[in-house]
């Protein structure tokens, strides 16, 4: 029998534990990402990602998400985070602890608000909602923003979109969406 030195077998072992944490890692991250995806396909018909659309001053403002649901157009800001996040509607900026690790958010809550706005003047005939979407393990200190949603909250503040197409209306307002936007 030929044997490893002492060393030789801790480094491989060390090394296949190295690679086994990667690849859960992975794993786990595909998860997750997987079931965003499947979220939002369950909650919307169609999406729109990264593209900017005209404002309401002569300029073009940027949309991370949006989705044609069953109540209307959600638009969605996309916040990546670890640890507790500490906000204020009134600071410019928000901060996440996590351990000695600190973080800092601009504020998302006025720039959704003008998101809304936009989409709103290109379909003014539907409804417009906007959500600032932390995806991560976030805990949120006090209150919860308004207007701020963990993933597992989507789901229950918006329905399943069903089998059926969306309404004539709903529709017509997404196709004037989808033609006003440019991608980045």
């Amino acid at each position: 029998m030929i044997g490893l030195p002492a060393t030789g077998w801790l480094l491989g072992v060390a090394a296949l534990g190295a690679g086994a944490a990667v690849v859960a890692a992975a794993v786990a991250y595909r998860r997750r990402r997987r079931g965003l995806e499947y979220l939002l396909r369950r909650i919307s018909w169609e999406q729109l990602r990264d593209v900017f659309i005209p404002d309401e001053v002569d300029g073009e403002i940027h949309l991370d998400l949006a989705l044609l649901t069953p109540r209307g157009i959600l638009v969605l800001e996309v916040r990546r985070a670890a640890g507790t996040l500490f906000w204020g509607a009134q600071l410019d900026r928000w901060t996440v602890l996590d351990g000695a690790r600190r973080q800092l958010l601009d504020n998302p809550l006025p720039g959704m608000q003008a998101r809304r706005h936009a989409v709103h003047a290109i379909a003014p005939r539907v409804p417009v909602d906007g959500r600032v979407l932390l995806l991560g393990p976030v805990e949120i200190s006090g209150e919860r923003p308004p207007g701020v949603v963990l993933q597992e909250d989507l789901v229950t503040e918006f329905p399943a979109r069903g089998k059926q197409p969306p309404p004539t209306v709903l529709r017509e307002a997404w196709d004037a969406l989808a033609a006003a936007a440019r991608p980045m």
